[in-house]
């Protein structure tokens, strides 16, 4: 049976509507089609937008609701659509939008020009949801925006207040808009950015009161809905999902895992060393925002006490109408604890975490903000602040460091400021993993300070301190003991470069302390010591350590100790036996590793490299702790922590040039140019200019020697020239280059027995290429060449030929004219007509391309009609100026400011041009581009210009070049800009400057040059004018452009050529010339006397001279305006009076101005103010000399020669009624006659003087010139003509001061004379010629009487001096006595052979006192005397003062002084000694400059008795006894007073090749070639002929060279130029032929004599000493006593070894004979060590010891010391004995042994023994050579057969040390620091094998005699003996 299941209807429906409600639900959940609930964009360019219908009535408001994490998105924007500018006239454009602009709100209404914006909330970028209500009236423009919960906040817009009528702008009737959410629909002038989040609850206010959902019309890439990402599975497994909009990112912070989703399990670990930190990017600068919410993390590990963790600063504008807002987020370990700080605003919250944390062990920290709470972790550990500040929002700068960083700025909670040194992990900055972003390179994460980051956890060690440039250095101090130690290791590729330095006391041989220094060096590549004992003099020793080479790019380690005067040095664990700085040496507090003490080191001689592993004392140095903090009193420059990112770029890239020493930098390489002619940082400039004229035309005015460089910066090595500066040309002026030769000048050529030959020149410092390149690059060339004759033609083209360097042939001579024309060509010339009357053909070649000539050459003619046929040839040296780069012909000028040229732009190569003008500032060039990039050069200042860059939109050059000089003088200076990779030089004129730039040799423009002027389509040039003068010279893209080419018809601005108006200078009376570039201006120098366009009138040229006659003055009615006094008032005068009137000016109210001399230095302005009387006092300097004061009067101010004096007037006003006596109360100096009634108006003037009882004032005496009141001048010579006592014109008596020694020159006025005024000196006669002095022979005394007035009646300050010179005699002389006649005091001067006395007697007080010395020296001495109340003080010369206590009491009524003795009236009342004539006796001698002051004031009375007995004012004056004739000058000199000589320098700076001398040329002469045999030379043959060396100087005259060829007339010539002048000394040629042939004949002679000699010989011995100490002239000295240099390896000294050494062994082997062959295992002449077992009885020795007897078998023994013989002088000994033994028949043993020195006399005959021994000279190296055998085989020499270093390494045991107890005793005892010299030649020497040779250079033969280089050469083997 069926079943059936039956559902009812209700039911069914009930299920239909389940499944529809269900469906409904999750379609709105996925979709959500509805509106309102929301849109997401994650897209670029999606947006959502309606167009509202508006009206003109109605308000508007917009409301929506927004989340997001982005700080910036556009929220919506209402815009007009496209509208019709003529419809819509008033508008411009429109917008109302509102956005997230760095997290906060931003509401922005703008309506054409006028913008309001208003900032809303903060960090709303947090992924929540902020609801916006933006509500505008257009009624009153009010605007009002609600955010959130928050109260509303309104402004009224501005539009709105000055717009009358906004609506009538904004016609909503008929404008389309638009309403566009999270972008904008179509392109207007709105800057945004496109949001990226939800939008939900979109409203918008349509008719009044009703608002209405937004359903968009327009939906772009808008996802209905606000979809979260993260929803459904979650992708970051257990990782927090978060939703980006776009995409999902996977936080990993809580797991101990990391990866894009999780996935890894292995974390990422970094180990940082101490100079690496990471950065986190936590935004761009344009998304930086507020936050409220932020979460850092982090896990480190280190065994450090101190690190930067966590380092995040910054500050924010927050909504950018609030205050700067600063915030900080700082984690750091300090000294084992964790600290952490977060700062809000000044609301700081800080916590310490932990303790021990440097434990080597992993810690996690995490910091958690969350608006006003901070949570701190350590380790699980919590702690919690809140911040008490409104702004619990962090503003964090977009960078963080972690672990460290570089240059942090001071903050509060930065605790420390080391990096840190440790391991890190799980370093998170809110969500995102900074390690792994690191490890898969995304951009936000980066490593600094390393390129290579070292992942996982290592310990750290060996940190290195990087020394990256030259300078760099590490200074340290507090360092001060006996005992010092340092060791480091050290690495680098630098071949030389000083390591450590450190200063130090010594003690020298006579006990005192000295400060010396001692540096340890790498030179080049070896370690090396450099000790200083003193700095004040010579004591260097330097000490090569090892022959290992350090400059490896490789670790080494270097050990430096200093103990108890010892210093020992190691390298790499090998070193060597310690040296001695003396005892008691200590350091003296501060090393310094990487440079050195002195500081005058070449710039590369700095280390550079690195160091580590430092220390000091035993105490290491954390590189660290060295870079943040030094210790106490160091500091480091330079120094970085970089791992050693050290490489060796030279091995990689040669860049320098020119010679230059690669030098490896960290960053690349450096070039050493110091010995080069070239700098820059490849050595690709050139130092010097291509020419003399390159030099004149950059301000080098002085003629000399210089040092040219023909081709810049190419491969031609710089030459020296002569200069000659100021060469005139077209108007213009050079410098000229003068290149001489070798031809003498009138060199014979011609003659009946010449053969033909052929010259070839050779010039001096030039080869082809430089003379090529010279005459090319120069403007002008000229070569003088003259051929004098006699019957002898020239010929040219047939029998004469010249020719061009480059082989160009030239058939003719120049005119001697400035312009070219061929003076003698073929056919032409003077000498062609074969006359018997001496002619000349000569002139100037002036074509370049057939210049220098190189080559002559000359056929004999056949003809010669006398014997004395001759033809003398002269060819001056070659000169060149100008150049082809910068002549005035392709130059232009710019007449107006606004005027320039448009040229093609610069692309490649220099740029070069040259300008004048007299503006300050202008626009000399402008280089455009299309791409941004631009170049000028602008005038900045009178003596400045500027080079600006810009490259790819950064500016790369921005460089001022002052100048030596103004360079708005008008004249041309040249501006320059080379190229070369990385850096460009620039140059104005004389100054250069190298800058580096960031490209390489490329520039990019592409634009137009502008020359001159600038482009008005441009705003950035701050008005900056353009150029009104000249430019020439225009050098670019590798050629010269002629800018007259560029100037057409139609530019009536810019002309061809230069124009100046100033040129020459039409203004007169020395105005200064404005140049106006086709016209001119002239600016007069004295705006008061001349005028005119040119200034050319002079009212100075209208001057009279005024004697001081009663007459003469003049009286003139000037004007019947008497308000002319009023006017300004000019005239100049000069004059010698102390008081005088100058002028009275007064009208018919009696109103006056007056001007007077008074008091000697003042000018006294006088004139009425109503009824008083005002005046003024103006100094004036030098008013009394003879010299023009121009005075200027005006109303208000006087102006005397410039300086400005303001009257103080506070009226100025003049009297308006009449009276005969206006100033009654008042002081008139000048007071004309005043009529009872009142006259018609006029204005009078007194000028020089007044009629008589007018005033007392003196008339004036002097000149006066140019009167002119107002605009009318008066003329002075013409009113002056019926006047008595003036004269036209002002004669000059004193143009010159004539008078001498002091003396004032006194004008007598009218007659163009003077006289001299010697009162104020101490001489005499017409000019002050005749000196104060005077000859005393003993029997003369001078006796001058004076009456003291005044104060000088009664003084206790009078002083004198005077000077003394003579021989002395036997008894005191008398100098000088002060009297009173009245009252018998004195002062009196004496001197004898041991001392001067001076006696001072007052009443019944006498006083005595002494300055020792000899002063009877024959030369001049001052005495100078001197009291003030009871103190007297004498001194002679320089010496110090000697003071006597006297007494206070005056001396009353001193009136006669006596010069030279004593008269006898005045000896009666003397005390005894002093009057006795046979004890004291009158002056023998010159006394001379007496000067007497009885009172110390400013105005003192002087008594000079010489002085009046010269001027012969007898009077007063009376000599006793003969006359006293006048003395020759003594010729005193105040030591004082010290001369320094004139020097008169250049206008410009000094060049470096200034002062520069030519350097050594040999002349010789040119090439000669007989190339036939002529007249007269049968067997021709092609010769070279030679001359002496010589050298000379340069000359310029054009018929005048340096370089001469031998002539049979004129032979070799030794040529000296001396002052222009040339000195020649003439050798005949044939006998120069006969000498050469005599010399070359001896040379073979002796060749064969030697090869005889040499066969003859059975053998020798050569001996080369280098003697290197001259002291060492006594046997005493030990042989080697100042060995300083060590050897590679140094063994250990031998004990109780004695042999003696090698050199005295080849002494000895000399001395008996040629050595055997090979015995005993030794080879002779070898050198060889003794083994260490060896016994006494076992010494090996050379058999040479032995006698010749062959019975004798045993070794040389020293009997008498028992043991074998050690010296020569023992050997000597030992053979005497035995050869006693031998002609006496008995056994040796019985034999006494000869006496040693001090035992007895030795027998010695100094005419047998001639040894050398006794010099004691050391012996460094000795080669020893072996001659044939005797059966024909040559036997190799030790200096051949072995290495030079084997034989010194065989010597180390062998001892250099032998003293001189006789002429046989001289033992050698090896000291254990000795050891061998390895000097720098190690080459064995090859002298002559048949002589022995000691070298003896430098041993001084007498001290009359300098020390000479010489060989003594011993002939043979006896003689030695």
């Amino acid at each position: 049976m069926e079943e059936k299941i039956i559902v009812s209807s209700t039911s069914r429906w009930l299920l239909l509507l389940l499944i529809c409600a269900l469906n409904g639900y999750l379609a709105q959940k996925n979709t959500d089609p509805n509106p309102n609930s929301g849109w997401t964009f994650s897209k670029q360019e999606s947006f959502v937008a309606f167009s509202p219908n508006l009206t003109l009535e109605q308000d508007q408001e917009i409301m929506f609701s927004f989340r997001t994490r982005s700080p910036n998105g556009l929220l919506f924007c209402h815009l007009v659509e496209h509208f019709n500018q003529s419809v819509h006239p008033l508008l411009r454009n429109y917008h109302f939008c509102a956005e997230l602009s760095h997290g906060f709100l931003q509401v922005k209404y703008s309506l054409n020009q006028i913008s309001d914006v208003m900032n809303l909330g903060k960090a709303l970028n947090d992924d929540s949801w902020h609801s916006v209500d933006i509500f505008l009236e257009t009624t009153s423009g009010k605007l009002e925006v609600t955010l959130d919960d928050l109260p509303s906040t309104s402004i009224y817009l501005r539009a709105y207040t000055q717009f009358a009528d906004v609506k009538a702008i904004l016609d909503w009737t008929r404008l389309r808009s638009v309403v566009s959410f999270a972008g904008l629909t179509h392109a207007v002038a709105v800057d945004h950015h496109q949001f990226i989040g939800c939008l939900r609850s979109l409203k918008y206010r349509e008719l009044i009161d009703v608002t209405w959902e937004v359903s968009p019309t327009i939906v772009m890439q808008a996802t209905p809905g606000c979809q979260d990402l993260c929803q459904g599975e979650n992708p970051c497994g257990e990782g927090r999902c978060v939703n980006l909009y776009t995409s999902v990112h996977c936080d990993c912070s809580l797991l101990d895992r990391e990866g894009d989703k999780c996935q890894y399990s292995n974390i990422t670990a970094v180990t940082l060393h101490g100079y690496e930190w990471l950065t986190y990017q936590l935004y761009s600068e344009e998304e930086k925002t507020l936050r409220d919410r932020n979460r850092f993390s982090l896990q480190f590990k280190s065994d450090r006490g101190s690190g930067v963790l966590l380092y995040a600063v910054g500050s924010i504008d927050a909504g950018r109408s609030l205050e700067q807002h600063h915030s900080h987020v700082i984690a750091s370990v300090h000294q084992g604890t964790v600290k952490a700080s977060v700062a809000f605003g000044d609301d700081i919250l800080e916590q310490t975490m932990g303790i021990g944390v440097d434990d080597s062990r992993w810690h996690n920290l995490t910091i958690v903000h969350e608006r006003v709470k901070v949570e701190f972790y350590l380790d699980g550990v919590r702690y919690v602040h809140e911040t008490v500040n409104d702004m619990y929002y962090l503003g964090l700068d977009p960078i963080i460091y972690i672990g460290g960083g570089k240059k942090f700025v001071q903050t509060l909670g930065l605790q420390v400021r080391q990096n840190f040194v440790g391991c890190l992990k799980n370093v998170y900055i809110n969500d995102h993993s900074v390690l792994y972003e690191l490890r898969n390179n995304h951009s936000f994460s980066q490593l600094h300070g390393n390129t290579d980051i070292r992942y996982g956890c290592h310990r750290v060690a060996n940190i290195s301190l990087t020394f990256p440039k030259s300078k760099s250095f590490l200074y340290l101090s507090g360092y001060s003991d006996r005992t010092f130690s340092v060791q480091f290791d050290f690495r680098t590729v630098r071949e030389t470069a000083i390591l450590l330095s450190a200063k130090i006391n010594t003690v020298d041989s006579f006990g005192y302390q000295v400060k010396g220094f001692f540096e340890v060096w790498i030179n080049n590549t070896l370690p090396m010591i450099k000790f200083v004992r003193s700095m004040y003099y010579d004591s260097i020793a330097n000490t090569t350590l090892l022959h290992v080479n350090v400059s490896d790019n490789q670790w080494h380690t270097l050990s430096f100790q200093l103990k108890d005067g010892q210093v020992k040095i190691s390298v790499d664990n090998l070193s060597l036996p310690s040296f001695s700085t003396g005892n008691g040496s200590t350091l003296v507090k501060t090393i310094e590793i990487g440079y050195g003490y002195s500081r005058i080191y070449a710039e590369h001689e700095g280390f550079v490299g690195c160091i580590r592993n430092l220390v000091i004392q035993k105490q290491f140095l954390d590189p660290i702790n060295l870079m943040e903090r030094a210790p106490t009193g160091g500091y480091q420059s330079g120094l970085i922590l970089d791992g050693c990112k050290l490489v060796n770029y030279c091995l990689v890239h040669q860049h320098c040039q020119h010679g230059g020493r690669c030098l490896s930098d960290w960053d690349g390489v450096s070039c050493d140019c110091s010995s080069s002619a070239y700098q820059g940082k490849y050595c690709q400039f050139s130092r010097y200019h291509q020419s003399c004229d390159s030099y004149f035309q950059s301000g080098w005015r002085r003629s000399g020697v210089y040092v040219i460089d023909v081709d810049g910066s190419g491969p031609v090595e710089p030459t020296y020239v002569s200069c000659q500066m100021g060469i005139s040309t077209e108007g213009d002026y050079y410098g000229q280059t003068v290149v001489e030769h070798n031809l003498h000048n009138l060199t014979k050529v011609r003659g009946t027995t010449l053969p033909d030959i052929r010259l070839r020149l050779t010039y001096r410092g030039m080869g082809f290429v430089q003379l090529q390149q010279l005459t090319k690059t120069s403007a002008w060339c000229e070569q003088y060449v003259q051929y004098r004759c006699l019957n002898a033609p020239i010929g040219l083209g047939n029998l004469t030929n010249f020719k061009s360097i480059d082989g160009g042939v030239v058939q003719y001579i120049g005119e001697a004219g400035t312009a070219f024309t061929p003076g003698c060509s073929k056919g032409t010339c003077n000498c062609d007509d074969e006359s018997l009357v001496a002619q000349e053909d000569s002139g100037f070649n002036r074509i370049k391309s057939q210049l220098p000539i190189g080559e002559v050459t000359v056929y004999q003619y056949t003809d010669f009609s006398t014997p004395d046929s001759r033809g003398t040839l002269t060819i001056g040296p070659l000169k060149c100026w100008g150049n082809t780069e910068s002549l005035s012909s392709s130059s232009v000028t710019f007449v107006t400011e606004d005027s320039f040229l448009k040229l093609p732009g610069w692309v490649y190569g220099d740029l070069k041009f040259s300008f004048r003008t007299h503006q300050k500032q202008a626009l000399l060039l402008y280089q455009s581009s299309s791409n941004g990039d631009w170049f000028k050069v602008t005038l900045e200042a009178e003596d400045a210009i500027k080079m600006e860059m810009q490259i790819k939109g950064k500016p790369v050059l921005e460089e001022i070049l002052d100048a030596d000089q103004p360079v708005n003088d008008g004249e041309w200076h040249r501006v320059t800009l080379e190229l070369s990779a990385h850096e460009v030089r620039c140059g104005l004129d004389s100054q250069r400057r190298i800058v580096a730039i960031p490209f390489h040799n490329n520039i990019t423009f592409d634009g137009l040059l502008y020359l001159g002027g600038k482009l008005y389509d441009h705003g950035s040039y701050h008005n900056l004018p353009g150029l009104a003068g000249c430019v020439k010279g225009l050098v670019y893209n590798g050629k010269l452009r002629n800018l007259t080419y560029d100037v057409y018809d139609d530019m009536p601005n810019i002309l061809s050529g230069c124009r100046p108006r100033c040129s020459p200078d039409p203004c007169q009376n020395g105005a200064r010339c404005v140049e106006m570039w086709n016209d001119y201006r002239c600016i007069c120098t004295n705006e008061w006397a001349h005028s005119g366009q040119s200034c050319e009138i002079n009212i100075n040229n209208n001057a009279v001279t005024v004697t001081g006659d009663s007459e003469a003055f003049f009286d003139l009615r000037v004007s019947s305006n008497p308000l002319e006094m009023e006017e300004r008032i000019v005239f100049s005068f000069r004059t010698q009076m102390y008081r005088a009137l100058i002028f009275y000016m007064y009208d018919e109210l009696n109103n006056f101005i007056q001007l007077e001399v008074v008091e000697s230095r003042k000018l006294r302005f006088t004139r009425n103010n109503f009824q008083q009387i005002f005046y003024k006092d103006i100094e004036v300097p030098g008013i009394t000399q003879p010299t023009w004061k121009q005075v200027v009067l005006e109303p208000s101010k006087i102006i005397v020669d410039g300086e400005v004096t303001f009257l103080g007037l506070s009226n100025n006003k003049m009297e308006t009624g009449y009276s005969t006596d206006p100033f009654a109360n008042e002081e008139e100096t000048v007071k004309p006659s005043r009529p009872a009634e009142k006259l018609p108006p006029f204005l009078r003037l007194y000028l020089g003087g007044t009629p008589a009882n007018v005033t007392t004032l003196e008339k004036f005496t002097g000149c006066i010139r140019g009167f002119k009141i107002g605009d009318h001048p008066i003329d002075l010579q013409k009113n002056s003509q019926d006047i008595a006592g003036i004269h036209r014109g002002c004669k000059k008596g004193c143009n010159v001061n004539l008078c001498l020694n002091g003396g004032t020159c006194m004008e007598r006025w009218g007659e163009g004379l003077y006289e001299c005024d010697c009162s104020r000196s101490n001489f005499a006669g017409k000019q002050c010629e005749l000196e104060a002095s005077g000859i005393f022979t003993g029997q003369s005394v001078v006796h001058y009487e004076f009456v003291p007035y005044g104060e000088a009646a009664k003084t206790n300050t009078e002083q004198f001096s005077f000077i003394f010179k003579t021989n002395c005699s036997e008894k005191t002389m008398v100098m000088l006595m002060i009297f009173s006649k009245t009252k018998g005091d004195y002062i009196m001067i004496s001197l004898s052979n041991r001392f001067v006395r001076a006696l001072w007697k007052q009443g019944n007080n006498l006083f005595e006192e002494k300055l020792k010395g000899y002063f009877c020296t024959g030369t001049a001495h001052k005495f100078i005397y001197k009291r003030q109340g009871e103190e007297m003080w004498i001194k002679i010369d320089q010496s110090d003062w000697r003071k006597k206590f006297t007494t206070r009491t005056y001396l009353e009524n001193m009136n006669m002084v006596l010069v030279g003795g004593l008269i006898p009236e005045l000896t009666i009342n003397m005390e005894q000694k002093y009057g006795d004539s046979n004890q004291t006796v009158n002056f023998t001698g010159c006394i001379s400059e007496v000067t007497y002051t009885p009172v110390k004031r400013e105005s003192n009375i002087v008594i000079q008795p010489m002085k009046e007995l010269r001027d012969l004012k007898n009077g007063s004056i009376t000599v006793h006894g003969p006359e006293v004739l006048q003395c020759s000058p003594v010729d005193y000199h105040d030591p004082s007073q010290t001369t320094v000589p004139t020097t008169q320098f250049p206008t410009t700076s000094t060049h470096p090749t200034l002062g520069v001398t030519m350097p050594p040329w040999n002349i010789g002469g040119p090439r000669v070639y007989v190339i036939g045999k002529g007249n007269n030379i049968t067997s021709p043959r092609p010769t070279t002929t030679a001359t002496p060396t010589t050298t000379t100087s340069m000359t310029t005259e054009p018929v005048t060279t340096s370089a001469y060829f031998p002539t049979t007339e004129q032979g070799p010539t030794n040529v000296t130029l001396v002052l222009g002048q040339i000195i020649t000394d003439t050798v005949s040629y044939i006998t120069i032929l006969i000498v050469s042939s005599v010399v070359t004949l001896m040379c073979l002679i002796s060749v064969l004599i030697a090869v005889v000699m040499k066969r003859l010989r059975k053998g020798y011995v050569t001996y080369d000493v280098r003697k290197k100490y001259l002291e060492d002239f006594e046997m005493k000295e030990p042989l080697n006593h100042s060995m300083e240099t060590y050897s590679p390896i140094s063994p250990p000294p031998k004990k109780d070894i004695h042999i003696a050494t090698w050199d005295e062994f080849s002494m000895v082997s000399a001395t008996l004979g040629p050595n055997k062959k090979k015995q005993n295992g030794i080879a002779p002449g070898k050198v060889h060590t003794l083994p260490a077992d060896l016994k006494n009885t076992d010494y090996p020795v050379q058999t040479t010891f032995l006698p010749e007897d062959a019975s004798l078998k045993y070794p040389v023994y020293n009997r008498k010391k028992n043991r074998p013989a050690s010296s020569i002088s023992e050997v000597l000994e030992e053979m005497e004995r035995q050869q006693k033994a031998k002609e006496l028949g008995v056994d040796p043993e019985q034999i006494e042994d000869p006496k040693s020195h001090g035992e007895g006399e030795l027998e010695w005959d100094p005419l047998v023994d001639r040894t050398p021994l006794t010099l004691g000279i050391h012996h460094d190296t000795i080669y020893e050579t072996q001659d044939e055998d005797s059966d024909g085989r040559s036997q190799a020499t030790s200096s051949e057969s072995e290495d030079p270093l084997k034989v010194l390494d065989q010597q180390e045991d062998l001892l250099h040390e032998y003293n001189g107890d006789s002429g046989y005793e001289a033992e050698s005892q090896r000291n254990g620091e000795d050891d061998l010299d390895l000097g720098e030649s190690l080459t064995p020497p090859t002298p002559d094998s048949s002589k022995l040779y000691y070298d003896i250079t430098g041993v001084t033969e007498s001290p009359k005699c300098p020390p000479r280089s010489f060989k003594l050469i011993i002939e043979s083997e006896e003689q030695f003996v």
